[in-house]
């Protein structure tokens, strides 16, 4: 691996460390290297440099006559697009400390290094230096404007929203997207929020902006439905925009004469804007809510009573402030918070979402902490209409790679356990060049039962007309607790068989997918995928053990209401917290396949095109159940679901 540099400054005061450093340096393929002992020396190389300018610096702290943190400061004066690295064998949230720092002084900081300096960490903060800086839409921030030359802007069109892509963590799913204002000017091209937001709200004309990017945006998250991609959107609300008496009715308007259900639009509330006392401001975010609007709190972690705020407002979503998330690696203390916000807003039961994603170990860290989805630079930057719909169309590929950073992290145990030998070999060798290494295969059940007494495995893909033991029978066996195998063991199921009964019964059995022959090399892939990583809720064992699972018996099901009844049974378990629900309830609505959301209750029913009951009211919603009604959605009967209380996916 080598990187686009053509002249480094290397600030280290240890001639040894030094050596060292460049020596790592020229092995990456470094050309051009400079040395300074000292902050002083440095910045008067930079003043007085005359040719090549410089591209990066790595900098120690601690130096004699000026340290690293008083280079920094006069450098960050210097305003010089140049990207810098922090070398230090101080505490890591000391480091974490002059971070921040670094970045406050507008400095382009790729990251800290802990010393010993070691060639993997310094390749990891390489690949980003081709990374944009910021937000490629931030042409012309600095440019001074006038509240006049905004509005006219605003009123002549000129203002655009702009899309940065929303994406679950744990299937790498496109959900959504947040809007983002955007002014494509005449004259100084795209200019960022900051040169025209804080005008228009001290001015108290922050609502024209708002209903413009909100019609804007309506209309194209319906347009993006049409063409079958049912993302929700996300659009600010300012503070002084609460205040009006009228906005709840003015909003809720304007999107349903879009042609759009307000349930798509999630507007965004600051923390700051959370917290306030005001009694219209309390109430408009109440009727936005009772108009159907979901209320995300933005910028999560930066203001104060945000733990008040969100037992008084209904919320449905946390986002943590991007501040947290880009210095997660970096600073322990930070994980702490993040982990802690992301456990309390699941047990408020609602979303959380991280901002400022940009790098594999965010991903990587946040999928650690079970974070609901995603939102930064790793997965897209923010985009206009035609790039964004080109993203969404194209977004299997992004999807792809945002699965393989997660698999990266470990290495999953996969045991393949079919009987006809060619199919098995044929799938093996199909698994195998997918990227899986430990993968094993099995020739029956009983030869499954065995490896499981020495093996442990993380994931089971089984067929299920086998002789002897068959692959209900061995699922059964799993989940029931019978086997050496934990019985949260992950299992899909590898069948050519499509008949009603089997389905019931490896639902009932809450399997994690299903694979029908023949398979290709992207469903299989993307199968596992979600098998690894969707959460899982199981039921106690004696429930598993009392679901019939003879094939044989089974076959005959369909003309059998006795066998028929007894599948049927085990299959609508319903959660522990949920009591079946008798008669319409108050608060109901008919909910589409595609905005099925984990916590949603049912109210109605769920069959197959056969008649077969599938799952009853009071039935809980969780990730598992939906993803499986994902994978035989063409054989439901039933196009819209009827929930008792509504959820964001």
């Amino acid at each position: 691996m080598s990187f686009k540099i053509s002249h480094t400054l290397l600030v280290e005061d240890d001639a040894f460390q030094s050596r060292l450093v460049a020596g790592m340096l020229q092995t990456m393929g470094a050309t051009r290297i400079s040395y300074a002992s000292n902050g002083r020396q440095a910045l008067e190389m930079l003043e007085g440099a005359s040719g090549e300018p410089v591209d990066l610096i790595l900098c120690d702290l601690q130096m004699p006559q000026m340290d690293g943190m008083e280079f920094l400061r006069h450098f960050g004066q210097m305003q010089r697009e140049v990207a810098v690295i922090i070398l230090s064998a101080l505490d890591s949230r000391l480091l974490a400390s002059v971070a921040k720092m670094a970045r406050l002084y507008n400095i382009r900081l790729l990251g800290t290094i802990e010393k010993p300096v070691t060639v993997p960490r310094l390749k990891e903060l390489f690949a980003r230096v081709l990374q944009p800086a910021g937000d490629a839409a931030r042409s012309d921030d600095m440019a001074e404007f006038t509240l006049a030359e905004v509005l006219q802007g605003i009123r002549s069109g000129q203002f655009e929203p702009y899309f940065q892509a929303k994406v679950r963590i744990d299937s790498c799913r496109l959900i959504g997207a947040e809007a983002l204002a955007r002014w494509i000017h005449p004259v100084h091209g795209v200019v960022g929020p900051a040169a025209f937001i804080p005008i228009l709200e001290n001015s108290g004309n922050i609502d024209e902006l708002t209903l413009d990017m909100l019609g804007k945006t309506a209309r194209y998250c319906r347009s993006l439905h049409e063409q079958g991609h049912h993302l929700s959107i996300s659009v600010n609300l300012s503070l002084s925009s609460l205040e009006d008496p009228e906005l709840s009715t003015r909003l809720t308007h304007l999107v349903r004469s879009s042609g759009l259900d307000p349930q798509y639009i999630i507007l965004e509330i600051t923390e700051t804007t959370a917290t306030t006392e005001g009694a219209l401001a309390l109430e408009n975010l109440a009727r936005l809510s009772m108009n159907g609007f979901p209320l995300s709190i933005d910028d999560y972690g930066t203001g104060y009573s945000s733990l008040q705020q969100l037992t008084r407002i209904g919320f449905h979503e946390l986002k943590i402030d991007q501040g947290f998330v880009r210095d997660l690696m970096e600073n322990e203390s930070l994980r702490i918070v993040v982990n802690s916000s992301i456990d309390m807003a699941r047990k408020l039961k609602i979303r959380s979402v991280a901002e400022g994603i940009e790098t594999a170990e965010d991903w990587k860290t946040l999928h650690e902490m079970k974070c609901d989805v995603g939102q930064g630079y790793l997965i897209g930057k923010p985009m206009d209409v035609r790039a964004f719909s080109d993203f969404v169309e194209r977004f299997d590929a992004k999807a792809q790679a945002l699965r393989k950073i997660i698999q990266g992290q470990q290495d999953p145990r996969i045991l393949i356990v079919e009987d006809d030998a060619f199919t098995r070999r044929l799938f093996l060798r199909m698994v195998q060049e997918l990227g899986f290494r430990q993968v094993q295969d099995a020739d029956s059940a009983q030869t499954a039962l065995r490896l499981f007494e020495s093996e442990k495995f993380d994931l089971l893909i089984t067929d299920i007309d086998m002789p002897g033991m068959n692959g209900l029978e061995l699922i059964q066996s799993i989940r029931s607790g019978k086997t050496h195998s934990r019985a949260d063991l992950r299992i899909i199921v590898l069948s050519a068989v499509s008949q009603i009964h089997v389905i019931s019964a490896a639902l009932a059995l809450d399997i994690n997918g299903f694979l029908i022959k023949p398979v290709t090399p992207a469903t299989t892939e993307e199968k596992i995928t979600n098998a690894l990583t969707e959460r899982l809720h199981l039921h106690s064992p004696i429930a598993y053990a009392s679901i019939n699972t003879r094939v044989g018996a089974l076959s005959s099901a369909d003309s059998d209401d006795t066998s028929r009844a007894a599948v049927n049974a085990a299959i609508v378990l319903p959660e522990a917290s949920a009591e079946p629900l008798d008669g319409p309830v108050e608060g109901t609505r008919l909910v589409p396949f595609e905005q099925l959301c984990p916590g949603m209750v049912l109210q109605g029913r769920i069959h197959l095109e056969t008649g077969a009951l599938i799952l009853s009211p009071g039935r809980v919603l969780t990730e598992a159940v939906i993803n499986r009604l994902r994978d035989i959605r063409k054989l439901l009967k039933e196009k819209n679901f009827l929930i008792l209380q509504d959820a964001l996916e």
